[in-house]
């Protein structure tokens, strides 16, 4: 089982387990497909707006490596990483993300301006592979919720 279908199994174990909170999970994969880190979002279970599934792994990550930059790594997370963990990517040198659900336009990592990126010094490869199942997930929470 490749790094993608091992993320999408534990993203389906992680959702039920996790019913009430907004669908986001992340994983952080070295560059011999070890699994680093994972994070489900706590947004909803802890009242508190930062603490996003990628911001969760990258500390995690960030802890067992005693590094500051996660520069072998991959970061896979169920929706485009918003501006706030987009900043935290590119700040730990974050080389590769995979993601299955756009962000809406201005709102995710892919919205940065090529500016902005190479002020920081850190390109990263951003990879969308859309995924029906995933997209859906994130519709039905929100609709719930609004």
């Amino acid at each position: 089982m490749d790094i993608l279908e091992k993320f999408q199994t534990r993203w389906f174990d992680r959702i039920n387990s996790h019913p009430d909170e907004i669908p986001s999970f992340t994983q952080i994969y070295d560059t011999n497909s070890e699994l680093l880190s994972e994070s489900f979002n706590l947004v909803e279970h802890s009242l508190n707006a930062t603490l996003h599934s990628e911001i969760l792994a990258i500390e995690k990550a960030l802890t067992l490596r005693s590094e500051k930059y996660l520069m072998e790594t991959i970061l896979i997370t169920a929706l485009e990483p918003c501006l706030q963990c987009a900043g935290a990517i590119l700040r730990v040198k974050i080389p590769e993300i995979v993601y299955f659900v756009p962000a809406k336009p201005g709102e995710g990592i892919s919205s940065y301006s090529t500016e902005s990126i190479y002020l920081l010094n850190h390109f990263p490869k951003l990879t969308l592979i859309e995924k029906d199942v995933i997209k859906n997930k994130f519709r039905e929470f929100f609709r719930e919720k609004r």
